[in-house]
């Protein structure tokens, strides 16, 4: 069975509140710069490998795989 948590619990926050934090705190900065800098610093600590998705995400894929599955469209390298 998984063990359920919190994004804080597990060290997380969420994009949206940071960044406007990150805007209060640093007004005269560009949100593009912003974004751009928290992009390099998220890829920096994982590698850029992405560890938290939102659980539609898995059930879009699966939905997505049992398509390509059914109609054998894998081998053609199509994408959704």
């Amino acid at each position: 069975m998984i063990e359920r948590f919190t994004l804080e619990e597990a060290g997380y926050i969420l994009y949206a509140e940071m960044l406007e934090r990150l805007r209060e705190r640093f007004p005269s900065i560009p949100e593009w710069r912003l974004d751009q800098i928290v992009t390099a610093e998220h890829d920096a600590i994982t590698g850029g490998i992405l560890q938290i998705v939102p659980s539609e995400v898995e059930s879009g894929a699966i939905e997505m795989l049992e398509r390509e599955q059914h109609e054998g469209l894998s081998d053609k390298g199509e994408v959704a």
